[in-house]
């Protein structure tokens, strides 16, 4: 399943939160309203890692309306607790779009089962790290603990939705970009490591999917 096209206001949203991330170094969301298509806001809370939605976005969700939020990642992660915790209480779909081109897409198909994978967050953090550092290991592929770290996430995401819990995708990128800097992996693409061991990361899922 490849992610859904993008409207062409979802395309410029996109782009423009990836690129107001970089140059101001902070998380930046966009929040468009599933009926009219049309954007209700583009917000910034001058954080590197939230950017929440106004009172008015809530309103219209209060007020039974569905919402897609587009925003940037400057971990350069995949979806993370909060996300779907988002998704969970608020929105109809997330998009989170990385700096190298990768983007990641992500919606609730079961709130409890969602619910419970978050509430055990950091364990499955710790599980999806370890499957995923092990099999590199075990094919002697460098930096596989920072790997392991990187993509746990990923991991995650992958396991929910194996269990059917969540629709997701992702579509690794190939634009040079410096990863983290927390990583010590060298490379100026980190969705291209991503797809280089896609299949590793799709058996650490397979792995952890059934203790979700």
């Amino acid at each position: 399943m490849a992610i859904r096209a993008l409207s062409s206001l979802e395309k410029e949203v996109a782009s423009a939160v990836v690129l107001l991330g970089q140059s101001q170094n902070w998380e930046f969301a966009a929040y468009i309203d599933v009926s009219s298509g049309s954007l209700i806001e583009l917000i910034t809370r001058m954080t590197s890692a939230a950017a929440d939605p106004s009172g008015d976005v809530h309103k219209r969700i209060q007020s039974g309306a569905s919402v897609i939020v587009h925003h940037n990642h400057l971990s350069q992660e995949s979806l993370s607790s909060a996300d779907w915790n988002g998704l969970v209480s608020s929105f109809d779909e997330t998009f989170a779009h990385r700096a190298d081109g990768t983007t990641y897409w992500g919606r609730v198909r079961n709130d409890d089962a969602v619910g419970r994978v978050i509430s055990n967050y950091q364990r499955h953090e710790m599980n999806a790290q370890n499957y995923l550092s092990q099999r590199l290991c075990a094919q002697s592929c460098p930096y596989s603990s920072e790997l392991g770290c990187f993509f746990r996430k990923e991991v995650i995401n992958q396991a929910m939705k194996t269990r059917c819990f969540v629709d997701y995708e992702v579509s690794w990128g190939s634009q040079p970009f410096p990863v983290s800097p927390c990583m010590s992996i060298p490379v100026r693409a980190t969705g291209i490591f991503g797809s280089r061991i896609s299949q590793h990361i799709s058996n650490a899922s397979n792995a952890l999917a059934y203790s979700l």
